[in-house]
């Protein structure tokens, strides 16, 4: 019997529904036409569902070391880093907002997928945060690029 790469449908739905936001941020920079509210508000909306995001991940790892797995007390701490940082991009202009977000996810899938690889976290989880990692810092990587190009 082979292991699924990730839970389940569900969950791997469910993470690509997370992403739905992120992706939209880069439709509208490309057609800013078809944004149902201002440019701006959708900006500020971004970077705030990027500070929620990194902020839930905090919260998993604070779930997983509640129920004895991953890390030591330290992954309290440290699983706080993402909220802070996510608070901070939201008092920033977009780009250097956007940066920080994709230093914190990155980071953040790396504690995870390193974490799975040394079987402090359930596989499945560590694959499937290294395939939305990869997903959403390439998703908001290509919103800076496209907002560079726009405004050339």
């Amino acid at each position: 019997m082979s292991l699924p790469i990730f839970w389940s449908r569900t969950v791997s739905l469910a993470a690509l529904a997370g992403w739905v936001p992120f992706a939209t941020g880069f439709v509208l920079v490309l057609f800013p036409g078809l944004s149902p509210v201002d440019p701006i508000i959708f900006e500020r909306a971004l970077l705030g569902y990027g500070a929620l995001i990194l902020s839930f991940l905090g919260g998993v790892r604070w779930g997983i070391r509640l129920q004895g797995g991953a890390g030591s007390d330290l992954t309290y701490i440290v699983g706080i880093f993402g909220s802070v940082a996510g608070f901070i991009t939201l008092l920033l202009p977009l780009t250097i907002g956007l940066i920080i977000l994709i230093a914190g996810f990155g980071i953040h899938g790396l504690w995870d997928v390193w974490s799975g690889i040394r079987g402090r976290v359930p596989p499945a989880y560590a694959r499937l945060r290294l395939v939305m990692t990869w997903l959403v810092c390439a998703t908001l990587l290509l919103i800076l690029i496209a907002r560079f190009l726009v405004n050339l």
